[in-house]
């Protein structure tokens, strides 16, 4: 069964195709620039992306979206793609967050305890989302200061990830010692594979996660995937 990802929202945002029956890794994938996430960009990065591939879009047989936290017109934009692909091949698309897509494929292998996923929005403030151990969430994303997160986080023993490295360097600056803490951590390809040949209880419908960002500048953006 051909999966397809949009991820138009995280880091180094990708479109990738994965066969469970063929491969731990992706067929193919492309990285998109986030600067020009619109879709009369996306559009034909996805048919460059089917045409190196040999598959069609009547082959996709499932859409998994990121839908957020993030920019806003990127996340409108890769949920209007998968509704799109969804409605013309009558297939469903599924979403899930950033910090839902990190949580899940950090389970490979397991890992123990409860989970903690940050992710940098700008200056000291992160979208920050809590995890049972078996990645059930605790909450939607909500947006934090780094002070608020040491706050929540000081008497818990849960696995911090956060996808580049801007909250250990504020935990550096301030003298903290977190070992706990698991800094630019990347989705490998065979973790992926897992998430897009989960099945359909696993996600959510596609509800797009809109958090507003107070005085939001454009900040570089750290790498999420492997390449």
């Amino acid at each position: 069964m051909i999966t397809l990802l949009i991820d138009v929202v995280s880091n180094n945002s990708i479109l990738a195709l994965f066969d469970q029956k063929k491969s731990q890794k992706a067929i193919e994938k492309i990285r998109l620039d986030h600067n020009e996430m619109r879709s009369e960009n996306v559009i034909p990065a996805l048919e460059s992306l089917l045409d190196n591939s040999t598959y069609c879009y009547s082959d996709i047989k499932k859409v998994i979206c990121v839908t957020g936290p993030g920019n806003y017109t990127n996340i409108r934009t890769g949920i209007a793609v998968a509704k799109s692909i969804s409605l013309v091949n009558d297939i469903d698309a599924y979403g899930l967050t950033q910090h839902e897509l990190i949580a899940q494929t950090s389970q490979y292998p397991l890992i123990q305890g409860d989970l903690v996923v940050i992710i940098h929005s700008m200056h000291d403030d992160f979208y920050y989302q809590e995890f049972e151990s078996n990645t059930q969430k605790k909450q939607d994303p909500i947006l934090l200061n780094a002070a608020d997160i040491m706050d929540k986080i000081e008497s818990s023993k849960a696995n911090i990830i956060e996808t580049g490295n801007e909250f250990l360097n504020y935990l550096i600056k301030k003298s903290i010692d977190l070992n706990n803490l698991h800094s630019n951590y990347l989705i490998p390809d065979s973790s992926l594979s897992k998430i897009c040949a989960s099945t359909s209880d696993d996600f959510s419908k596609i509800d797009a996660k809109y958090i507003k960002t107070p005085n939001f500048v454009k900040y570089t953006k750290k790498n999420i995937y492997e390449w």
